[in-house]
């Protein structure tokens, strides 16, 4: 009956304690009390467990090791293991007392189970639940580094480990994410811990490990470890929906800047329709390379072209900005005032004066683009700092320009494709838009050809007309001049009617002077060149003006080049031209002034010439006569025939040269005169017909 109420009594007291500690109290001293013992003591996971709580236990730990009178042990076993011991002291211990002594351990066990599957089902169900919340959060994540974070975090809250590491495969090279002790896993190796390593996997493969660092003696309750191994199957399928997700995200980024630079190229394709001109589709170009909003963005772009006359790569225009783009938020245009506005920021660059070194050409010539060193080119237009390369500008695999761009950081092989197909672009563009030019310069010169041509016609008609009528008028004239010139001199001194016969031979000598004139320039000149001192020639012309100037108190001054060499011209038409010259000189300053006569040895559009000037003081050319001045018959004055000027375009442009006039009202105006030197464009036939 003793024995059925003790167990009854344990039975009540495991079934309704929820503490280890005061259970195990409760239950030794029911045992004490029913069985009349001295003293109770459990040994079991590591602990001590008296009865009554001032016991001394050291006695009863002798009696586990070594036995001892007057004390008895029960081993607590759990399956075939011992769990620790029961251990009584006193009284008179009969064989039913074992019996439900080994009963009562045998409860304990059950007991301490218990309470043990009970509190790890709770941290089950709690580990499940922070597992399920773990697992919503981690699922959201589509970066690799946040992933790596979290999971080392989450896999040290599951497992209460002193240290995580968690290591993802990456092609470019494995990365590691550290949750735990400030000092890293380094300490945890040979320092009293143990490694668990947990493979993060899924169905594709293999992504990283899971290292988990526990001290030697910590054990993970099997929810941990089952816990730990699904949040590891979780990682592992989260990422391998990361690396997918990074592909995806890599194909459509592809994807976007292809069409990216497609669009580029459509519209700036589009852009070059709306003008022909050569530099604002250079301007387009480069606002297609450095606008950040309608282009690339890059901040230096630069444009040379192939300039046949120097046979360099010449500089062009260019662009180079930090900070504010010059562009503007405009659409694509050709208006002037824009072009201009951008012409005159601080971000433009006028290249005018640069040349691509020979090297670099040489290379551009190959046709593939040319990674830029600075220092071994030395372009000070490239920014120090800047990844450079310059591209080829090809006509049928002609070398016409070349395109520099540059920006930090260098350009992978996408962007020197695209850069490659835009240059490809540019080149048709600017060729395009250079034979516009040259063919609107050649139907200028040719209009400009037809209307010299058709008033030539007209002057030819008109000179046969003149030539014939001053022809017809020339014998009439002789008789009356000579008829004249008798009565003149038959009439005495004093006669009052001498004065009118005095008349009639001024006006007849005038008149035969003016036939003179319309007679010469009817007819087509005949030049016999010889290579001419032209200072010579213009001494001797001022010479002969020289009593002329000093009686109109007019200076001459000279600056004539004495090195400069003989030029093959007509010396008699040539003269001719300089005597009309010098005599409208003299002409327009009338009274007090100067001459200036001037020789130069010049460069003309590669070529070298004789320059001759003829500058006067005498107030210079009424700017609506300007156009007309070399008009044959056109004049201001009361008298002369207007053919003076007119002989001399004529003589000048017959020896191959160019007669110009600067005006510089109020002071005077200048007769500028270029004349090609032998072998430098003059005709070399030594008699020629114009």
């Amino acid at each position: 009956m003793k024995g059925l109420m003790l167990i009854s009594r344990v039975c009540d007291i495991i079934c309704t304690s929820t503490s280890l500690r005061r259970g195990i109290s409760e239950v030794l001293a029911s045992v004490a009390d029913a069985l009349s013992l001295d003293g109770v003591c459990l040994f079991m996971g590591g602990k001590t467990y008296p009865s009554p709580e001032t016991l001394d236990s050291a006695p009863f730990r002798e009696a586990v090791e070594r036995g001892a009178e007057g004390y008895w042990v029960f081993p607590v076993f759990h399956g075939r293991e011992v769990l620790g011991h029961l251990v009584v002291k006193g009284g008179k211990i009969t064989s039913q007392d074992e019996i439900l002594l080994k009963v009562v351990a045998k409860q304990l066990d059950h007991f301490s189970a218990n309470l043990r599957s009970k509190r790890e089902l709770k941290m089950g169900s709690r580990l499940l639940l922070e597992l399920y919340t773990a697992g919503k959060e981690m699922g959201s994540i589509l970066e690799m580094e946040e992933m790596g974070d979290k999971l080392a975090h989450f896999a040290r809250r599951f497992s209460g480990a002193s240290c995580v590491r968690a290591t993802i495969f990456d092609p470019k090279g494995h990365r590691s994410y550290e949750a735990g002790e400030e000092k890293g896993v380094v300490q945890f190796y040979g320092e009293g811990y143990k490694r668990w390593v947990v493979p993060l996997e899924s169905p594709k493969g293999s992504w990283g490990v899971l290292e988990l660092f526990l001290p030697k003696g910590k054990r993970l309750s099997r929810y941990q470890r089952r816990v730990v191994y699904i949040l590891a199957e979780l990682a592992g399928t989260f990422l391998e929906n990361v690396v997918l997700y990074g592909r995806l995200r890599g194909l459509v980024d592809e994807r976007e800047r292809q069409i990216r630079y497609l669009s580029i190229l459509y519209q700036v394709g589009n852009a070059y329709r709306m003008t022909v001109e050569l530099r604002k589709r250079a301007f387009l170009a480069l606002r297609a390379l450095t606008d950040p909003m309608k282009g690339l963005g890059l901040p230096q772009a630069f444009l040379f072209l192939y300039r046949s006359s120097s046979g360099h790569l010449e500089g062009l225009i260019g662009i180079s900005w930090l900070g504010v783009s010059p562009w503007g938020e405009g659409d694509w245009g050709v208006d002037d005032e824009y072009f201009k506005r951008v012409g005159s920021s601080p971000a433009f660059r006028d290249l005018s004066n640069l040349k691509l070194p020979d090297a670099l050409c040489k290379e551009l010539e190959k046709g593939e683009a040319v990674q830029l060193s600075v220092a071994e080119y030395g372009l000070p237009i490239c920014e120090r700092g800047f990844s450079h390369i310059a591209l080829p500008l090809l006509r049928e695999e002609t070398l016409v320009g070349a395109l520099l761009v540059g920006r930090e950081g260098g350009f992978d092989s996408e962007e020197i494709r695209f850069l490659t197909m835009f240059s490809h672009q540019l080149a048709l563009a600017l060729e395009s838009g250079r034979l516009h030019e040259t063919l609107k310069k050649t139907s200028e010169d040719l209009e400009d050809a037809q209307e010299r041509l058709f008033h030539y016609e007209k002057l030819a008609t008109l000179g046969e007309l003149a030539a014939r009528v001053a022809h017809d008028l020339k014998n009439p004239l002789v008789a009356i001049g000579g008829f004249a010139r008798r009565l003149h001199n038959k009439m005495a001194e004093d006669c009052p009617d001498k004065i009118y016969t005095r008349t009639i031979l001024k006006e007849v000598e005038e008149a035969e002077k003016i036939l003179s004139d319309v007679l010469g320039y009817s007819k087509v000149p005949h030049l016999l060149k010889r290579p001419t001192d032209i200072n010579a020639l213009l001494d001797d012309v001022l010479f002969l003006h020289a009593e002329e100037l000093r009686d109109r108190g007019i200076i001459v001054i000279k600056k004539l080049d004495r090195k400069l060499p003989p030029v093959s011209i007509d010396a008699a038409q040539m003269r001719q031209v300089f005597m009309n010259l010098v005599s409208n000189a003299i002409q327009a300053i009338e009274k007090k002034g100067s001459i200036t006569v001037s020789t130069s040895l010049v460069e003309d559009r590669g070529k070298r010439k004789a320059k001759v000037e003829v500058s006067d003081t005498g107030g210079g050319i009424h700017e609506g006569d300007l156009p007309n001045i070399f008009n044959p018959f056109f004049t201001t004055k009361s008298t002369g025939t207007g053919l003076g000027l007119s002989i001399v375009k004529r003589i000048v442009e017959l020896h191959g040269g160019v007669v110009e006039v600067v005006n510089n009202p109020p002071v005077g105006a200048t007769f500028l005169i270029l004349l090609p030197l032998e072998g430098e464009g003059a005709p070399k036939k030594e008699d020629t017909k114009g």
